[in-house]
């Protein structure tokens, strides 16, 4: 078994690499994530929800991620500094993973991957954009905003709630379409099958920007859709469960 970590404390590293050395699991370390860590069998990530973001962006087939919180949030996180030895191994003994849906944004020959949004916004700052909206190549809107939210149901609690979107299961697929700031009465979001292709054509220059991490300018037609590479997680609830048998055993 081979497993990359990627960190961004050094001295939770040492205890991490202190910890895989004692139960005799080969790893390679990480400063920054690269296209290398797909040829792993899983990824410790030791950060916060950035650090994972970042991750994402850089592996398509995406080894199972075990993420150590050292951030604010730690929504993707499985554990912290202090309690990450008895969650790993229980994660690693189980290896039960699953899988959440990430984004394709494909703009001519450039593709961007997220997990949470791609965010859609004038590259001149404070000007309305008009956007021509799309589902399956069926045109369904025209809206004036600062931008637009193309999101899943696991960015749904994020950029597009403060947004005004709603909140969705985490387990039902879905594409969340939210305009930011929209120059209408009453607009409500879109919430569509994972399956649909939505296609956005912006007025001016816009810039495109996956997850926060990475951005593009464009003043192409932009489609966006299910990718075909999910992001894999530990899963947590099965670790949760374990943590809280612990204290009770306690």
């Amino acid at each position: 078994m081979k497993v990359a970590v990627v960190y961004k404390s050094k001295d939770i590293l040492r205890n991490v690499v202190e910890y895989l050395k004692n139960k005799g699991i080969d790893f390679k370390t990480f400063e920054k994530p690269c296209n290398e860590l797909e040829d792993f069998d899983f990824i410790i990530s030791i950060g916060g929800d950035g650090t994972i973001l970042r991750i994402l962006q850089e592996v398509k087939k995406c080894p199972p991620i075990f993420g150590i919180n050292i951030g604010r949030i730690g929504l993707l996180t499985h554990s912290n500094p202090n309690n990450f030895k008895e969650r790993l191994d229980f994660a690693v003994k189980n290896f039960e993973v699953e899988e959440f849906m990430r984004l394709s944004c494909k703009i001519k020959n450039s593709e961007l991957l997220a997990l949470n949004e791609i965010a859609i916004f004038n590259t001149e700052v404070a000007k309305l954009i008009t956007v021509d909206v799309e589902v399956d190549g069926i045109k369904i809107d025209k809206i004036r905003c600062d931008g637009l939210i193309v999101s899943t149901q696991i960015g749904s609690t994020g950029y597009a709630f403060s947004s005004g979107g709603p909140i969705i299961d985490p387990y039902l697929e879905s594409i969340l379409i939210t305009p930011v700031a929209p120059f209408r009465f009453g607009w409500k979001p879109w919430v569509f099958r994972s399956d649909r292709v939505v296609g956005v054509n912006a007025d001016k220059d816009v810039y495109v920007i996956a997850d926060g991490q990475k951005k593009l300018k464009t003043n192409e037609k932009i489609i966006i859709r299910k990718s075909k590479y999910p992001a894999l997680f530990f899963k947590k609830n099965r670790i949760d469960e374990l943590s809280k048998k612990v204290k009770l055993i306690e």
